[in-house]
C-alpha cells in the first residue's frame, strides 16, 4: 500500500538592513579610432582609482563590471524616401564601460566621489543604490523559515483532515539568484554630479525584504 503524502511549498522572508553603498559609473565615449577609445576607457579606470586614493580609500575598490568597445555605423536611407537602408558606413568606435564601487555607508565620502566623477570623468551616469556586504547568514535565516513554514502548513493541513505529521520523506530546493540590491539615486550628468552635496546624498536606505523558497513532502500517518 503506497504510503499517503503531502507535498507543500514553503517560503522564508526575511528584512535586510543594508551596510554597504554601491556607486555604479556608466560611461559612454565615441572616438575616431579603436585605439583612442580603449586608451580612453583605461584612463577613466585611472581617474576612479585616483579619486578613490585621494579619499583615503584602495584604487581597487574599483570593479569593472563591463568593458567594450563596438563599431559606430550610420545608416544611409534611400534619397527618395522610401526608408529603405541602402548602406552602412563606418564612422568611429563607441566605448561603453561600467565600474562599481562598495563603500561604507558615509553620505560625505559617497559625495566626494560623486563629485570626482563628474569633474574627471565626462559623460559619466552614477547609480547609487545599497546592499549588504554579507548576504549569506540571510540566505541560512530565510531557508530555515521556509522549511518552518512548510512544516507548519503541512501539519495544519494533516490535522485538519484527521490525520498526523508524519516524517519527511523529501526536500526539494532550487536555487535562485537572491536580489540584495536596492536603487536609490541617479545621477544623469556631470553636471549635476558636480553640484553634488552631502545633505542631496543624505539617503536613509529602506530594509530590503528577501525570501527563499522550498518544497517538502511529508509523510501522512492516518488515525
Amino acid at each position: 500500500m503506497e504510503t499517503p503524502k503531502i507535498s507543500i511549498h514553503g517560503k522564508g522572508s526575511v528584512h535586510v538592513v543594508p551596510d554597504v553603498t554601491r556607486i555604479t559609473i556608466n560611461i559612454s565615449f565615441r572616438g575616431k579610432t579603436y585605439k583612442e577609445v580603449y586608451a580612453k576607457g583605461k584612463e577613466n579606470g585611472e581617474w576612479i582609482r585616483k579619486i578613490l586614493e585621494y579619499n583615503k580609500k584602495p584604487g581597487n575598490l574599483a570593479k569593472s563590471l563591463y568593458f567594450d568597445v563596438s563599431e559606430h555605423t550610420i545608416n544611409i536611407y534611400d534619397d527618395e524616401g522610401s526608408g529603405e537602408i541602402v548602406d552602412v558606413v563606418k564612422d568611429g568606435f563607441d566605448l561603453s564601460q561600467s565600474i562599481k564601487i562598495d563603500l561604507p555607508i558615509d553620505k560625505v565620502l559617497v559625495n566626494n566621489i560623486v563629485r570626482g566623477v563628474g569633474k574627471f570623468i565626462p559623460n559619466a551616469q552614477v547609480t547609487i543604490g545599497f546592499t549588504v556586504q554579507d548576504p549569506r547568514p540571510y540566505q541560512l535565516k530565510m531557508l530555515k523559515r521556509a522549511v518552518t513554514d512548510a512544516k507548519e502548513k503541512a501539519g495544519l493541513m494533516a490535522e485538519a483532515a484527521g490525520a498526523k505529521l508524519g516524517k519527511v520523506l523529501e526536500i526539494n530546493y532550487h536555487f535562485s539568484h537572491l536580489e540584495t540590491y536596492s536603487q536609490a539615486r541617479n545621477i544623469h550628468s556631470n553636471e549635476e554630479a558636480k553640484e553634488s552635496t552631502p545633505d542631496a546624498l543624505d539617503i536613509t536606505p529602506d530594509d530590503m525584504v528577501m525570501s527563499d523558497n522550498v518544497d517538502l513532502i511529508f509523510e501522512i500517518i492516518t488515525l
